[in-house]
């Protein structure tokens, strides 16, 4: 038989991590270190200044009879120089488990501690982990050893899903590259949404999660991989997002909005985490975002309609899907108009949320730095899963493109 006539004629479905997802579900953070042994935690987050989130973490798991140690050292792009602190701190104070709040910055640094802490802790060099496809990660995965250190993530955004994947993204400052990190046993052991606490996140960042969570869903409906797990999450992801941002960016108080946001950024991390992967909107959007450091959803929301209009030709007919989903009537259309107005539709909800195209000029992107872009992007794991094929020659297009 002639299975080569697919081109991944084998599929992989990953597992979810357990979420627990309602109002007050942070109160079962000090209940769910029990269940995992945590009896001193290191509390790993961004800070989350003037939100009062942290004091209360801090007391819902002391009252459950668990220490804390909060390590507040991590930015908006995590970085190795942080997680390496963050795993010394964990060695000092005598900790067994890690409690990261935040979104994914927090999340994914949690992660990195662990995989330092399972390897040489914070000489580990986390570049041995990177996932590329040249050498390609299913390859090196089978040679890293397993994390087994518990990790409880309570999410206080509505965008990464971080907090129930399988993935750690760490800036590497000395390469400019963002290190895609997969580990087994690196995904959380829980991970905890609570829509009162996404209540506290401004405006202006859930627009940027929520076009990140849209990207989340879009990239694995439209991607190569063609997982009909990720079909299924996908859709819906995208019709909840499609009818509850703009409001939970007009009032971020809107519990309904904000309920819907939860569970739109929960469908698609199911999207990409359980096998549809991702695109190059994420391919070049990491490097645009460790290059001038801006916020990974907001990159993602500045590359997705250059990315997409350039990838709509391969597929156009899941463009109309989306499209429909997102209320759309073009039910009477031919793909290729269908896929037009569906781009048109997506530029609309991501300007109605105060991201506007702007030029890669007002942050200093460089001819340098379109090098640097197609050489590194060349080689995400982004690539293996975009529906259409990207030289390097046609990154520094659109990339250009952008400026």
């Amino acid at each position: 038989m002639d299975f080569e006539r697919k081109q991944f004629p084998l599929l992989y479905v990953n597992q979810h991590s357990r979420g627990v997802v309602g109002w007050g579900a942070s109160k079962v953070a000090g209940q769910e270190c029990q269940r995992y042994g945590i009896t001193h935690a290191l509390l790993v987050t961004t800070g989350l200044k003037g939100t009062g989130i942290i004091d209360e973490v801090e007391g819902i798991l002391k009252n459950a009879g668990v220490a804390v140690t909060v390590f507040a050292g991590v930015t908006s792009n995590p970085k190795c120089e942080e997680v390496a602190e963050g795993t010394r701190m964990y060695l000092e104070a005598g900790c067994n488990g890690i409690v990261s709040v935040g979104g994914g910055s927090s999340h994914d640094a949690g992660k990195g501690i662990r995989i330092m802490l399972t390897n040489n802790g914070a000489a580990t060099d986390l570049r041995a982990f990177r996932a590329v496809l040249d050498p390609h990660f299913t390859t090196m995965i089978p040679t890293y050893k397993v994390v087994n250190i518990p990790h409880v993530a309570l999410n206080t955004t509505t965008g990464t899903g971080a907090d129930c994947t399988s993935f750690a993204i760490i800036n590497d400052e000395e390469w400019k590259y963002k290190l895609i990190l997969i580990v087994p046993g690196v995904d959380p052991s829980v991970g905890i949404n609570d829509p009162a606490f996404m209540r506290c996140q401004p405006a202006n960042l859930i627009a940027w999660t929520g076009m990140d969570a849209f990207c989340h869903a879009m990239e694995p409906f439209i991607g190569r991989l063609n997982l009909p797990v990720s079909h299924a999450t996908s859709l819906r992801a995208i019709k909840l997002l499609s009818e509850n941002l703009r409001q939970g960016y007009a009032n971020p108080k809107n519990d309904v909005a904000m309920e819907n946001l939860l569970w739109a950024q929960f469908l698609a991390s199911m999207s990409y985490n359980m096998g549809g992967g991702m695109g190059m909107v994420h391919g070049l959007a990491h490097m645009v975002s460790v290059l001038k450091n801006l916020h990974h959803g907001y990159a993602n929301a500045l590359m997705m309609l250059p990315v997409e209009r350039f990838n709509s030709l391969a597929c156009p007919e899941r463009f109309k899907e989306i499209g429909e989903a997102m209320g759309l009537d073009i039910h009477h259309l031919s793909p290729v108009p269908a896929a037009d107005k569906t781009l048109a539709e997506i530029e609309r909800l991501r300007n109605d949320v105060g991201i506007p195209q702007v030029s890669l000029k007002e942050f200093d992107f460089s001819e340098a730095d379109i090098e640097h872009t197609a050489r590194w992007a060349s080689n995400d794991i982004s690539l293996e899963a975009n529906p259409r094929d990207m030289s390097p020659d046609q990154i520094k297009s659109i990339m250009r493109s952008c400026l």
